[in-house]
C-alpha cells in the first residue's frame, strides 16, 4: 500500500506568478490607455475642432476623477473581491476608452474621459490586494515593483506605439487631397503667407500663393491651392533640402524612394505632408485620420485583457483550482497573521486633517504629480510646438523618459530601505521623497535654453529618473505612518496627488498659450521646488494615530 505524500514534499504550483504577471499585464493596460491621448492630442483638436484649453481641461479631467475614485473604488474591492472588481474596472475603462474614439465634440470627449479616470482609479488599490493576498510578505516588495513596473512600461510605450500606429491606420490609398471643411483657419493661412515659412518650407509657401487667385481667399480657393501642389509630381525636384525637413515615418521612407520611381500615391502623400508642415494648424492633417482607429484597438485589447484576468485569478489563492496544497501552504506560513478583518471600518478623516505630517505628505504628492504630469500629457506638444517634431520621433522621445524612470522605480525601492537602515525612517523616507526633486527642478530650469530636442528629452529623462526613484520612499512613508489606516492613508495622499495631476496640464497649459513654453516650464520647476521642500520635512518616524507604537528604525 502506497503512503500518500505529504503536503510539504509537494512541488508547488506557481499559480502565483501568474497572478503577479496578469496583473501586471493590467497595469500596462491601465497606462496606456491613460498616456495614449497626449501624443493624438492634436489630431484629435483638429477632428473635434476644440481648442487647446478644452483638450487641457479633457487631459484634466481624468486625474480629477481619478482623485475622487481612489478611496470608494478600493472599498468595493475589498467589499466584492478583487477578481470581480479588476475584471469590471478593466471592461470599464476599455468601454470608456472606445468612448473616447468615438466621441464626436468637447462634451462627449471630457465625460468619456473622466469615467475613463474613475473607472481606472480602482486599478492600483485593487492590484495592491492582490498581491496581499497571494504573496508571502517576504516577497511582496518585488511583487508590487513588477506591477508598478508593468504601469510605467505600459505609460512609455503608450507613446511610441500610439505614434506608429495613427500612421498605420491611414494607407498610402488614403486620398492626399483636403475638402474646403477640412480647412480649419483661413485666417490664419492668409497671415502665415506673410510671414516666414519654418526652415526649408519657403518654397512651399510661395508654389501655393502662386496658385491662389486672390490675396484674401476663402476655404474653396484655399483648398483647390494646397490640391493643386499635392497633386503636381514637380513641385518637390527644386527643394534641395527635402532630406533635411522634419518629417513622420511615412515620408522618410517616400523620400528613400528615388523620384523617378514613386507611384502618384507616394508623390501625393509626400507633398501633403509638406505642405502641413509649411502650414502649421491651418487645415485637417493626414494623420488625423488615424486616431479613432488606434483608441479603438487599445479599447477592444483592453476588453480582451479584461477577460483573461477574470479567468487567470480568483480573490482568494483557495479558490484557484489550479493552485495545489503546497502552494497555499507556502503563501499562507509565509504571510502575517494579521488579518483584513482587523482593520477598523471608520475612515479616520478627521486625524488626517489635523495631522500636520499627513498634509505635507499630500502636498508632496500634489506638488509632485503637478509637475510630473507634464510628460504624460503636454510634452509631446511642446516637442511639436518648440522643436517641430514629427508624430513617431515625438512618440518616441516621451517613451525615453517613462522607460528609463521605470528601473529608477526599481532602484529607489532599494535605496530607500538602505537609507532607513543605515539613518533612520525619518531621512531615509525624506531624502528620496525630498532632495531628488532638486534635479527635476534644474532640469525644468535649464530646459527654456535647450536650442534642440533631443537634449531637451535627455532632461525630461532625468527629471522622470528622479521622480521615480523618490516614489518608493513616498508609498513607504504611508506604510510607517499608516498603521491599520496604510490604505486610507496612501489613498488620501494619492487623491491629493491626482488632484495635482488634473491641475497640471490645465494651468500648465495656460501659461503655455498666455505667456509662453518659458513660462510654463519655469512653474514646473516651482511645482518640483514645494515637491521637494515638503518632502524633507515629513517625518516618517512619527505614526498618525497615538495609539500606534512608533516603527522599528525610527530616528529619535
Amino acid at each position: 500500500m502506497t503512503e500518500p505524500t505529504p503536503t510539504t514534499q509537494l512541488r508547488p504550483t506557481r499559480i502565483r506568478h501568474l497572478v503577479v504577471f496578469v496583473a501586471m499585464s493590467a497595469a500596462v493596460l491601465l497606462y496606456l490607455e491613460r498616456v495614449c491621448m497626449s501624443v493624438a492630442e492634436v489630431f484629435i483638436r483638429e477632428d473635434l475642432r476644440i481648442t487647446k484649453s478644452q483638450m487641457d481641461l479633457a487631459l484634466g479631467a481624468f486625474f480629477f476623477a481619478y482623485a475622487l475614485g481612489q478611496v470608494p473604488s478600493g472599498w468595493l474591492s475589498q467589499r466584492y473581491g478583487p477578481r470581480l472588481m479588476m475584471t469590471l474596472y478593466m471592461v470599464g475603462w476599455s468601454v470608456f476608452g472606445v468612448c473616447i474614439a468615438l466621441s464626436q465634440d468637447f462634451v462627449t470627449l471630457f465625460a468619456a474621459r473622466f469615467l475613463l479616470g474613475l473607472s481606472q482609479a480602482g486599478a492600483y488599490p485593487t492590484a495592491a490586494l492582490i498581491v496581499k493576498r497571494w504573496v508571502p510578505d517576504r516577497n511582496r516588495g518585488l511583487a508590487s515593483s513588477i506591477v508598478a513596473f508593468g504601469g510605467r512600461f505600459g505609460g512609455a510605450g503608450a507613446n511610441w506605439l500610439t505614434g506608429v500606429l495613427i500612421i498605420a491606420f491611414v494607407p498610402l490609398s488614403t486620398p492626399a487631397t483636403i475638402t474646403p471643411g477640412q480647412v480649419l483657419d483661413a485666417s490664419a493661412f492668409v497671415q502665415q503667407l506673410q510671414e516666414p515659412a519654418p526652415p526649408g518650407f519657403q518654397p512651399v509657401r510661395d508654389a501655393v500663393k502662386a496658385e491662389l487667385p486672390t490675396a484674401t481667399p476663402d476655404a474653396v480657393q484655399i483648398a483647390a491651392a494646397v490640391n493643386q501642389f499635392v497633386e503636381t509630381p514637380q513641385t518637390l525636384v527644386t527643394l534641395a533640402d527635402i532630406p533635411k525637413l522634419k518629417l513622420a515615418s511615412d515620408g522618410d521612407a517616400i523620400l528613400s524612394t528615388p523620384f523617378e520611381q514613386r507611384t502618384p500615391e507616394q508623390t501625393h502623400r509626400l507633398n501633403r505632408l509638406v505642405v502641413e508642415k509649411a502650414f502649421p494648424g491651418t487645415f485637417y492633417q493626414l494623420h488625423t485620420a488615424g486616431w479613432r482607429p488606434t483608441l479603438l484597438v487599445y479599447g477592444v485589447l483592453g476588453v480582451f485583457v479584461g477577460g483573461l484576468f477574470w479567468i487567470f485569478t480568483r480573490s482568494w489563492p483557495r479558490e484557484h483550482p489550479w493552485a495545489n496544497a503546497a502552494e497555499l501552504e507556502l503563501i499562507e506560513s509565509g504571510q502575517s497573521k494579521a488579518g483584513e478583518a482587523n482593520a477598523p471600518d471608520a475612515i479616520p478623516i478627521g486625524q488626517l486633517l489635523r495631522n500636520r505630517n499627513q498634509w505635507l505628505f499630500s502636498l508632496n504628492n500634489f506638488f509632485s504629480n503637478f509637475g510630473w504630469v507634464f510628460l504624460i500629457t503636454l510634452a509631446p506638444r511642446f516637442l511639436d510646438e518648440r522643436f517641430h517634431i514629427p508624430l513617431d520621433e515625438r512618440g518616441l522621445m516621451t517613451t525615453i523618459p517613462l522607460l528609463v524612470a521605470a528601473f529608477g522605480l526599481l532602484a529607489g525601492g532599494w535605496f530607500t530601505d538602505w537609507l532607513t537602515l543605515r539613518f533612520g525612517r525619518k531621512w531615509g523616507r525624506s531624502i528620496p521623497a525630498g532632495a531628488f526633486k532638486l534635479p527635476c527642478v534644474i532640469a525644468f530650469l535649464l530646459l527654456p535654453w535647450i536650442p534642440s530636442a533631443w537634449p531637451a528629452v535627455a532632461l525630461l529623462t532625468i527629471m522622470s529618473l528622479c521622480q521615480d526613484f523618490g516614489n518608493p520612499a513616498v508609498w513607504a512613508f504611508s506604510q510607517d505612518t499608516g498603521g491599520k489606516h496604510v490604505g486610507v492613508v496612501l489613498g488620501w495622499a494619492n487623491m491629493w496627488g491626482n488632484f495635482g495631476g488634473a491641475a497640471g496640464p490645465i494651468v500648465i497649459g495656460a501659461v503655455a498659450a498666455g505667456s509662453g513654453w518659458d513660462a510654463a516650464l519655469y512653474l514646473v520647476a516651482a511645482s518640483f521646488a514645494f515637491c521637494g521642500i515638503c518632502g524633507m520635512l515629513m517625518n516618517a518616524s512619527e505614526p498618525l494615530f497615538r495609539d500606534t507604537p512608533k516603527p522599528e528604525g525610527s530616528a529619535s
